[in-house]
Formats: C-alpha cells, sequence, structure tokens
C-alpha cells in the first residue's frame, strides 16, 4: 500500500468524521444515560442540554461538534493504519492459498482482526478524550451536575495525564479489542462476500485487488457489512463507553468494572433493552462513515489499476 491510497484514507477520514461527528454525539450520550424515561424527551436533552437554551442553533451546533478536533487528530493515522493493515495483510495471506486464498473467508477474518488491533492503538486515546468532551457539556456522567463548559481537549489530556497517566488514555483498549475486533471481522467477512456475490451477479471481473465495481455497490455492500457489525457490537460498546468516561466521576461508577456495569445495567435499566440504547443511533453514525470511508478508498484502488492497465 503506497502514499497514494494513505492519502486517500486521510481524505475520507476527514469527510466522514466531519459529516458523522453530531450523530457520534447523540449515540455516545445516549449510551451513556442511566434513566428508563421518555425516549423522545432523552433524545431531546442529549441534542440541546438545558444551560444552552439561549443560543439553540449555535448551542446545538457547539454541542454536538464537540470532541471533533481529537476525532480528526486520530482518525486519519488511524484509518489509514487500519486499512494499510488489512490490505497488507490480505496481500500477503493470500500468497499462501489454501484456506487464506485473496476471497477466502477465513482471509478477511484474520486481516480484519490484525488491523483492528494495530489500528486500536490510536482508536482508543480518541475514543477515550472524545467520548468524555461529548458527554461533559451535557453533564450526563457527573455526580453533581455542575458542568464545566471551559474543558478543552488540552485541559482534558492534562487531567488525564496528572490523574492516571499514560494508562489513562488506554483505558479500554483491552475492552475495546472486545468489541471491535468481532466488529471488524464480521464487516470485512460481510463486505467481501457482498462484492463478490455482487460481481458474480453482474458478471463483473472480480480479479486482483481491485474489485471494478459501481461506487453504488460499495456503498451497498458497506452498508449491509456495517449493520451487521453494528448489531453484533452495540451491547459492549455501550459498556465500553460507560468504563471509559467513568474517569470524570468521582463517585461509585469511578470504582465499578466492566462486569460491575453491566450487572448494575441489567437491573436498574430495564435488563436487556439497557444494552440497545443508542442502536439506531449508531446505525445512523456507523454506515455513513463507514461507507464514505470504504467508498471512497476502493474507487481510488479501482481508479490507480485502471491507470496501471
Amino acid at each position: 500500500m503506497d502514499s497514494y491510497y494513505l492519502f486517500a484514507s486521510s481524505v475520507a477520514a476527514l469527510t466522514a468524521r466531519v459529516i458523522t461527528h453530531p450523530i457520534d454525539t447523540i449515540k455516545t450520550r445516549l449510551q451513556v444515560r442511566s434513566t428508563t424515561g421518555n425516549e423522545y424527551q432523552q433524545l431531546k436533552q442529549v441534542i440541546l442540554p438545558p444551560e444552552q437554551t439561549a443560543h439553540k442553533f449555535s448551542g446545538i451546533l457547539r454541542s454536538l461538534y464537540r470532541g471533533l478536533p481529537v476525532t480528526l487528530l486520530f482518525s486519519v493515522p488511524a484509518l489509514s493504519v487500519y486499512l494499510t493493515c488489512y490490505e497488507t495483510t490480505k496481500a500477503k495471506l493470500a500468497l499462501h492459498g489454501g484456506f487464506f486464498a485473496r476471497d477466502g473467508i477465513l482471509n478477511h477474518l484474520t486481516s480484519g482482526c490484525l488491523a483492528e488491533v494495530a489500528a486500536g492503538l490510536l482508536f482508543t486515546p480518541m475514543e477515550v478524550m472524545k467520548n468524555q468532551l461529548q458527554t461533559e457539556t451535557a453533564s450526563i456522567m457527573t455526580a453533581n451536575n455542575n458542568t464545566n463548559s471551559n474543558m478543552t481537549a488540552t485541559s482534558l489530556a492534562n487531567r488525564i495525564w496528572k490523574t492516571e497517566g499514560i494508562k489513562g488514555f488506554f483505558r479500554g483498549y483491552w475492552m475495546g479489542l472486545a468489541v471491535f475486533v468481532p466488529h471488524t471481522m464480521t464487516y470485512f467477512a460481510v463486505y467481501e462476500q457482498c462484492k463478490l456475490v455482487y460481481a458474480h451477479h453482474y458478471d463483473i471481473d472480480h480479479q486482483g485487488d481491485s474489485a471494478q465495481l459501481p461506487m453504488g455497490a460499495y456503498l451497498l455492500c458497506s452498508s449491509v457489512a456495517s449493520t451487521m457489525g453494528i448489531l453484533l457490537s452495540t451491547p459492549l460498546d455501550i459498556v465500553k463507553t460507560r468504563w471509559q468516561i467513568s474517569a470524570a466521576d468521582q463517585g461509585v461508577a469511578f470504582r465499578l468494572g466492566p462486569m460491575d456495569i453491566v450487572k448494575r445495567m441489567w437491573q436498574h435499566e430495564g435488563q436487556w433493552r439497557a444494552f440497545t440504547r443508542g442502536m439506531v443511533a449508531r446505525i445512523a453514525w456507523g454506515i455513513p462513515t463507514t461507507a464514505i470511508s470504504m467508498t471512497v478508498f476502493e474507487a481510488l484502488k479501482d481508479w490507480r489499476a485502471n491507470q496501471n492497465l
């Protein structure tokens, strides 16, 4: 994978994250709410926190784009590592043939797993800081409901460093792997198989690293695969999100581990329904984010392949 594709993945990451960050903020705030009240009222509260009613439109924009600089800072190199590792591993495994053939499911599962493990080293600090910035404005997890509206990414980073050290930025890394490794493996297995089915149905040549499919096909295949991955990983993602932002709470949640969070959610938040909180918002965020990234990446791969013919 050369610098051309690294650049393409960076542009894709910037575009997708800017467009979908407000949905990501809503998703995160819904996931960490511990109430079971009216869903419409909850949605209204996470979109527009009570303290920002004076200038509603500007307040909504500022609130929903909290944590965007941190997201862009980490997501661009993270996505580059993610896609580069996946494509490189897939190509190297294909050299062995057999179960690891280029179009084999085992190849896609293994390549997806390694890509997520590598990219998680960048995605985790982003998630830790982004989640706290997104929820800080809404006063969702603070014990005394006091909001420090002046908190910036820099001040948050300093606080994490002083209180937890370097480990604080990787809070939830292993939990993140438990969430996103199955998600990524499912995504790439379904995505690659969808491309094969589409190519076979429309009698399109599917040889080499480039599928040469229309952009609409990449969007469709990516959307189907992303939905499958999200349905599988959402329950664990909710637990991971709560665990990561718990460092901002000075109450009981600060001492809770993942299993304690699971028990409390089950007992006090509607049992299994607690683990689907923010599912629709996560799908609404995940599909365009992944579809934009993969479509741009695949289209540029096809363009480069055509230029080399």
